[in-house]
């Protein structure tokens, strides 16, 4: 019996679904605007948008394997258990060739908060979007 097991019997009777992957959605202040940083500095493509016509309300992007979603703001970020847009989390991506996408990035605009610089064995950097939101990129873990 593996340690898994052992720690855990009552998954063996009641299998949980799988989960396959978790997209951020991010309030914003604008999806205009920041639909515009994040396909014009970023390199995003636009998956989806509802509604199809006017102003959109709910998008998703993607690069490469990164997905996101973005709304507007429904303003629950005043109520007390929500956080401040962009406060307290870190969207961290994990890429094969970090330093070029710094160069690639900060050519095109990024907002820098965090230069180049080595953190637990790896070369990473961060950056914000309009919003707040900081996203960092990292060599993978090996």
């Amino acid at each position: 019996m593996n340690t898994i097991q052992r720690m855990n019997p009552i998954r063996r009777m009641n299998p949980t679904p799988r989960m396959n992957k978790i997209v951020p959605l991010l309030q914003v202040s604008s999806i205009a605007d920041t639909m515009g940083y994040y396909q014009d500095v970023l390199g995003f493509a636009l998956d989806f948008r509802w509604p199809d016509e006017g102003e959109p309300k709910w998008v998703g992007m993607s690069r490469g394997d990164v997905s996101i979603m973005l709304t507007i703001d429904l303003g629950t970020s005043s109520a007390p258990f929500i956080a401040e847009k962009g406060n307290g989390v870190v969207l961290y991506i994990l890429v094969e060739e970090v330093e070029p996408l710094f160069e690639e990035l900060t050519s095109r605009g990024a907002i820098v908060v965090q230069e180049m610089h080595d953190f637990g064995g790896r070369r990473q950097f961060s950056i914000a979007d309009p919003n707040g939101y900081v996203i960092a990129f990292s060599e993978a873990f090996r």
